[in-house]
């Protein structure tokens, strides 16, 4: 009679399959599942929900820290993803080749029309790309173009020595970000964007919009590809506006691609033309592929484009303006880079804008101790750098099984801040630590650029901005925090630490303004 009743009311049934399948997945996913016996959120054991959530609090990374901080070096913060910060992991994951340690399906959505040089997957198209665009990234190529990051720094001088006269309070992480944003434009398609000289905050890129947009959406690699097509269509206005950002974006990539194309045409045209400037695009668009002998087309050099724009305008702005924030808040520490600069490099003369790339990093070894701090503590580039387990056996990590089709990542903010590996102070701004020889040798183990053949091809451009920027202002200018009660100390959820309020979209960046007084220094030669 059950039966015939049940038959009779298939709405019961199906109501009674549907939870079996849902309790029979928990069940799998949380005790016999391969990944089961690895700690972490219950939600995050079940769904990839949960990891797009941590991305849109804009915490991922911290609320990541605080997980290893709670459960050790190895945390499940997926259905099938592994979050490791033991050393071994390190080396195994980027530096051991990439066939049996491919990127996941999360860098699918960092691309534009086409996967960039950063959401390549396929190995062989990578290399490939990066051949192309290597020699732009070089650091002899750098010097060749030094002329215009000294352009905008003039510029950057000038107006922290206006403000320096009117004793004005100004945020230093927006005067930054201008300038960085300028210099990309230089350096990558020969034309300033000009936001330093208007101080039109419409100019800047956002990044941050894209950045965010495709942290959550590669989130949810399953989903990835249809949330590309049905968001757009969800009528919610925070959301539509992250669309629209990225929009701007490969809209000013594409303008920027068009621009350039127009003055090559125009200069092969032109029989008086003169010797044509060097950009990091240019060089893009007379590479050929080794094999085949094609030019990259246009949709490449756009996505191309798109991607400069996306990493060049934001991460060093924010990982300089975090470095000014340290020194800031130990005055004594910014004493002895200033000190440094006065001892080691002479002062600027009246036609010269900044110290050259080679003096400054050649001549300055404790403010690169304190870059390296910088990175450590607060690194910018905080998304986990997923990769699947592709080796038919798994791999073993710290005496740990890890099963094939694993997606496994080091989140950098978390591994920096392992006290297994950089000591209980790992949350104090400490430069001296990197005169310890064994700290030392871990030096190699930071990831603020990525590692191995991955590793971001714009390091040695990010680097020669922060050398020459850091150089030269502390030289220039003497720095202080707008408010007073502020200097000395940092302060996250109310405890001590060296690691002041941030903000990530997978690329973090300082939460708040950097407010400070600037006033001309007069050298005093040792």
């Amino acid at each position: 009679m059950s039966v015939i009743h049940l038959i009779n009311h298939p709405l019961e049934i199906s109501v009674g399959a549907l939870l079996f399948s849902i309790v029979s997945y928990v069940l799998y996913q949380r005790y016999f599942h391969p990944l089961a016996k690895y700690p972490g959120p219950f939600l995050a054991s079940l769904t990839d929900l949960w990891q797009v959530h941590q991305f849109m609090t804009l915490k991922q990374p911290y609320h990541l820290t605080k997980l290893h901080e709670k459960h050790g070096s190895i945390v499940r913060y997926g259905p099938d993803k592994l979050s490791i910060t033991d050393e071994e992991a390190v080396k195994l994951i980027y530096q051991s080749g990439a066939k049996f340690m491919p990127k996941t399906e999360f860098y699918d959505a960092y691309g534009a029309a086409h996967p960039n040089i950063f959401g390549m997957r396929d190995e062989s198209a990578h290399s490939i790309r990066r051949r192309h665009m290597s020699h732009s990234f070089s650091i002899s190529y750098v010097k060749e173009m030094e002329q215009y990051l000294d352009a905008n720094i003039k510029i950057l001088r000038g107006k922290i020595s206006e403000f320096a006269s009117t004793n004005q309070t100004f945020d230093l992480k927006k005067a930054l970000h201008y300038y960085v944003i300028d210099t990309l434009g230089e350096l990558a398609f020969s034309q300033t964007f000009g936001i330093q000289v208007s101080n039109d905050e419409s100019r800047v890129p956002p990044v941050i919009e894209h950045s965010l947009l495709a942290a959550v959406t590669g989130a949810w690699p399953m989903m990835t590809a249809r949330l590309k097509i049905w968001l757009p269509l969800v009528p919610h206005k925070g959301l539509n506006a992250l669309f629209e950002g990225r929009k701007t974006c490969a809209d000013l990539a594409s303008r920027c691609v068009n621009v350039r194309l127009n003055v090559l045409r125009n200069s092969s045209d032109s029989k008086t033309s003169g010797p044509e400037r060097k950009d990091i695009l240019t060089n893009l668009i007379n590479a050929k592929h080794p094999d085949t002998g094609k030019h990259l087309t246009q949709t490449d050099l756009e996505t191309e484009a798109f991607g400069f724009i996306i990493a060049g305008t934001h991460t060093t702005s924010a990982t300089t303006t975090l470095l000014f924030h340290h020194l800031l808040h130990h005055p004594d520490l910014m004493a002895k880079c200033v000190a440094e600069i006065d001892t080691n490099l002479p002062p600027l003369q009246k036609e010269e804008s900044a110290y050259a790339v080679t003096a400054a990093e050649s001549s300055l070894p404790y403010l690169r101790n304190c870059m390296k701090e910088n990175f450590r503590v607060t690194p910018v580039f905080t998304m986990p750098l997923a990769r699947r387990v592709m080796k038919p056996e798994g791999v073993v990590i710290a005496g740990n099984h890890i099963p094939y089709g694993t997606s496994i990542a080091v989140c950098n903010h978390a591994f920096h801040h392992n006290p297994e590996v950089f000591g209980v102070d790992h949350n104090t701004f400490n430069p001296a630590r990197w005169d310890d020889p064994e700290i030392a040798n871990k030096s190699k183990l930071l990831m603020h650029f990525g590692l191995g053949g991955r590793q971001c091809i714009g390091k040695t451009v990010a680097m020669t901005n922060i050398y020459k920027l850091m150089s030269t202002l502390l030289s220039e200018f003497e720095f202080e925090l707008a408010d007073e009660k502020e200097r000395g100390s940092s302060t996250i959820e109310g405890a001590s630490t060296d690691i002041p309020e941030l903000i990530s979209v997978g690329i973090s960046d300082l939460a708040s303004p950097l407010m400070v007084k600037a006033s001309k220094r007069k050298r005093v030669i040792p």
